[in-house]
């Protein structure tokens, strides 16, 4: 990841918002670009992995809501 792609833009002061929605994409991408099918565990894993990234970015976006 770039220094630019760290450093928020006006729009995107929550630096940990954005680490987290960066480090979702990254993960989705990967998914993506598997090269071959994944196994039930590796899928299951990778579900929840996503899961635990997404309600860090709920939780961090509703507690900015309140800052």
């Amino acid at each position: 990841m770039s220094e630019s792609e760290l450093s928020p833009r006006p729009e995107r002061k929550n630096l940990l918002l954005r680490m987290l929605i960066n480090e979702m994409l990254t993960q989705v991408r990967d998914l993506r670009n598997e090269a071959t099918p994944m196994s039930p565990l590796e899928r299951e894993q990778a579900e929840e992995a996503l899961e635990r990234i997404m309600i860090q970015v709920r939780s961090e976006a509703v507690r900015g809501t309140s800052d």
